[in-house]
């Protein structure tokens, strides 16, 4: 009786141990996969975004209180010319259509669409002169790095951030995080300039149906306790969050936001408070495929 338990036990002992060896091995929790994020345009291909600025400032000086606003709504293009042997990525950049508004205390609030409108307002006239023109041809690697570009962009700039998110070197973990340098100039009451470092820091915060949530942080590295250059810096320290496609390789959605105000700027009696949005949404058109006969080269 009792060899006929042992056995018994050693072939239950025997059977779990198959069945445990046969069973699919468990995927790793996604907190331990590491995501390789990378660019991934097609030549021929044009990415269009909408992109819409909203920003709010309200000056107090003793007792006078002046509020200011602006709102800027526009369609930018990334035309992808070619994508060479490396993978480098060359596009034309340009803006399809503006529509800008602008008020200041009790004024006439001044606009101007660039689709319906023959006259141009002259605070608009050399945001209107770059409408549907190149604004620059450029060509980045796969991190988003810019390895070249045909001129600057002097142009005003109708949004907030760099062209591209600057990518990791390596693959990254949710919860993983990396961080850009960045260099300010504030004006200081002497008419000098000081540059204040700074960095854009992101965090992988998580990653869904192939979309990866990464939060962003500008954050002053270089010390400032004078309200004067504050007053400046609340204009250029934003936070918010990015949609990033890993599959297509591409930003898909874009929010910052700014809400901050400085005391005492130019005196006890003085304050400053800005408040903006910003979002950036690729469109659904975005997904026009290269004309017959075009190939990556």
């Amino acid at each position: 009786m009792r060899n006929r338990l042992i056995r018994t036990q050693i072939l239950t002992t025997s059977v779990l141990l198959i069945i445990a060896a046969a069973a699919p091995t468990t995927k790793a929790p996604a907190a331990e996969t590491a995501y390789q994020l990378r660019y991934k345009l097609r030549a021929g291909e044009s990415l269009v975004s909408r992109v819409v600025h909203f920003a709010e400032t309200r000056t107090r000086m003793s007792d006078l209180d002046e509020q200011s606003s602006s709102r800027t709504t526009s369609e930018k293009v990334w035309q992808v010319t070619s994508v060479n042997e490396q993978g480098d990525m060359t596009f034309e950049y340009r803006i399809n259509s503006v529509n800008l508004a602008q008020a200041v205390g009790d004024g006439q609030e001044m606009s101007y669409n660039s689709e319906t409108d023959t006259e141009v307002p002259d605070i608009f006239k050399h945001v209107a002169e770059t409408v549907g023109k190149p604004l620059a041809t450029i060509t980045i690697n796969a991190r988003g790095q810019v390895l070249d570009r045909d001129k600057e962009l002097k142009t005003p700039q109708l949004g907030v951030g760099e062209l591209t998110i600057p990518l990791p070197e390596e693959g990254i973990k949710i919860g993983g995080q990396w961080s850009v340098p960045r260099e300010l100039r504030v004006k200081l009451e002497s008419g000098a300039f000081k540059r204040i470092q700074v960095r854009e820091l992101y965090t992988l915060e998580k990653v869904s149906a192939g979309i990866a949530t990464i939060a962003i942080e500008t954050q002053p590295l270089t010390p400032v306790s004078d309200p004067a250059v504050e007053s400046q810096l609340i204009q250029q320290l934003s936070r918010g969050q990015i949609k990033f496609d890993l599959d297509n390789g591409r930003l898909i959605g874009k929010t910052l936001n700014w809400s901050d105000e400085v005391v005492g700027f130019r005196g006890p009696d003085t304050s400053l408070r800005y408040d903006a949005k910003f979002t950036e949404e690729l469109l659904p058109t975005s997904s026009r495929t290269a004309r017959a006969g075009s190939t990556s080269r």
